[in-house]
């Protein structure tokens, strides 16, 4: 491995700001590379070429860095849903669009995706504004979006955006795992792929919310 284009983890005087950001973008380097699973601290320090120690004044644990480089994964899905919503103004098929947008996403970007999987687990131990204020607006955004298709008409009136937004994103997170796991079983033995039995099970949700 090289650390050519980070900044030069043997500068003697680097602000704490950038000494951080050179930690974050190494663990985002080793996490495109290895995977949220084999992903490691030593294998951070060892790419930038620092001693242990100095990961550690700025980070109390590997599940602390993961939500920083988490922060920005979350902040791109927010992108593939707002230009989702924004491809079929006024009508159920952009509530539709934006669910299946997480699929894209995780065919995009499948190592993030893992990663924010990973990070919805209840045991892990972290505090990471940038993470949690990326969650908030993307509830923020579903909430807002339900809100607006029940102000025309287009969502019943008795769907609390609060709740949509946690079975929304629950059982897409859920159900995206499944397909992976049953990727070669779906297509080779009942000859469905993932995307058409993604579909079928977003067409059940949306139907359940339509007026």
């Amino acid at each position: 491995m090289t650390n050519s284009h980070f900044m030069s983890p043997t500068k003697k005087h680097l602000s704490v700001k950038e000494r951080r950001q050179q930690l974050i973008l190494a663990a985002d380097t080793i996490l495109k590379q290895e995977g949220v699973v084999d992903f490691t601290i030593d294998k951070v320090v060892d790419y930038l070429g620092v001693a242990k120690g100095t990961f550690y004044k700025y980070f109390k644990s590997k599940d602390d860095i993961l939500a920083e480089v988490c922060a920005k994964a979350l902040n791109q899905l927010h992108n593939y849903f707002k230009l989702s919503e924004r491809s079929h103004p006024g009508s159920i098929e952009s509530t539709r669009a934006i669910i299946l947008s997480s699929y894209e996403y995780s065919k995009d970007y499948p190592e993030y995706f893992e990663l924010i999987v990973h990070m919805e687990r209840p045991e892990l131990d972290y505090d990471a504004t940038a993470h949690k204020e990326a969650s908030m607006q993307i509830q923020n955004f579903f909430m807002g979006h339900i809100q607006k298709q029940k102000d025309n008409g287009i969502i019943r009136k008795d769907v609390s955006p609060l709740l949509a937004n946690y079975f929304c994103w629950g059982s897409s997170m859920g159900i995206m795992q499944f397909l992976d796991a049953k990727k070669a079983f779906l297509e080779e033995t009942v000859a469905v792929t993932q995307r058409e039995l993604l579909e079928a099970f977003v067409d059940v949700l949306i139907h359940g919310m339509k007026t």
